[in-house]
């Protein structure tokens, strides 16, 4: 017969065993739960923890999206982690492949969700305005117009003009949802300064240039061809006319002259809107636009003060995204019948 105090013993060892092993294989379930994806099937959630946001409410966000996450162990780690008050506002994508031990990383280091816009060489400041709206990074156009023509921000940033419109340079960004927009402009701005070469103003100085004037005739050269190649040729026409005196005659200045005037594009142009009256307007006015009439590219700035060596006047459409060039007018009306009018009484029925 085992003594009372033996089997006593023996009963608060086996307790003791059994407790110990709960508690290791609770310790071992909840290190488990915390690497653990939280999903098998391939889920991701964007969803906007917002600031005050109560833990729950943002659970059920992700719930929602089929991306679930244990409350209890989440609370439990935070908890355990002093993190409980840590978790950043911002939009985040979490996917099931996120454990709750990276959950928790990502919203306490704030590594939000950036959202991706591309901007095209040749969008002016109000095709970029919409294209940020659109892409969710601001949430009215005129946030964005109003911060690319901030003076104190201008100045901020070097830009010599009245606008951001030549400076928002083009290129592939990634802002977070709702960016504030004076960071926005700044950032493209700060993206052409770091883009653009330090000896291209003592080029333009060379040519009786300032870095403004080469951007304004950049723009100008962008809009009217998006083949590198023909960025000097068109360059080198605006470069004759402007020693000669004569007018640039280019269309895409009254297309923005129109737009800025009336807040749309009009194409074709008619004789009426060549006679706009808009210092803009280059078939009324000498020399340059007071200003850019969009945001070129790096190729069409370095044209602009490298013309290709050729004495040029004028240039017509091929209609297949090329040029002809022409050195008289002559030669100029000769291309424009062929190229154009030809082939529009061709077509007709």
């Amino acid at each position: 017969m085992v003594p009372k105090e033996e089997k006593t013993y023996i009963i608060g060892l086996a307790i003791g065993v059994l407790l110990a092993t709960l508690v290791l294989y609770t310790l071992l379930g909840y290190f488990y739960s915390l690497n653990m994806p939280l999903g098998r099937e391939n889920a991701s959630a964007l969803v906007v923890l917002e600031k005050g946001e109560s833990l729950k409410s943002f659970l059920k966000k992700l719930d929602k999206k089929g991306v679930k996450v244990n409350p209890f162990i989440f609370r439990l780690y935070l908890k355990l982690t002093g993190h409980s008050k840590d978790l950043k506002a911002g939009e985040y994508m979490i996917s099931t492949g996120h454990s709750i031990k990276t959950l928790t990383e990502t919203l306490v280091k704030g590594k939000i969700y950036l959202r991706r816009v591309v901007i095209w060489e040749g969008l002016d400041m109000f095709d970029i305005a919409h294209l940020m709206v659109r892409a969710g990074i601001l949430s009215r156009e005129e946030d964005f117009l109003n911060a690319a023509t901030n003076p104190l921000l201008l100045k901020k940033m070097k830009v010599p003009g009245k606008t951001a419109e030549g400076f928002l340079f083009p290129e592939t960004y990634r802002f977070p949802r709702n960016s504030p927009p004076q960071r926005v402009v700044e950032k493209m701005i700060y993206t052409f300064w770091d883009r653009v070469p330090p000896t291209l103003e003592a080029k333009c100085r060379e040519m009786g240039f300032t870095l403004y004037d080469a951007v304004i005739l950049a723009s100008i050269i962008q809009k009217e061809t998006f083949v590198k190649d023909e960025m000097p040729l068109i360059s080198a026409v605006y470069h004759n006319r402007l020693k000669r005196g004569m007018r640039l005659q280019a269309d895409p200045t009254v297309i923005y002259a129109i737009k800025l005037t009336y807040g749309r594009e009009k194409l074709p142009l008619s004789k009426k809107d060549l006679a706009l009256n808009s210092p803009y307007n280059t078939y009324r006015h000498q020399g340059l636009p007071p200003g850019p009439i969009c945001n070129p590219g790096l190729d069409a700035i370095k044209a602009a003060v490298n013309p290709a060596h050729v004495n040029y006047l004028y240039f017509v459409s091929k209609g297949d995204g090329t040029h002809h060039f022409s050195r008289t007018l002559a030669e100029h009306n000769s291309a424009v019948w062929k190229f154009i009018k030809m082939p529009r009484i061709e077509n007709l029925p």
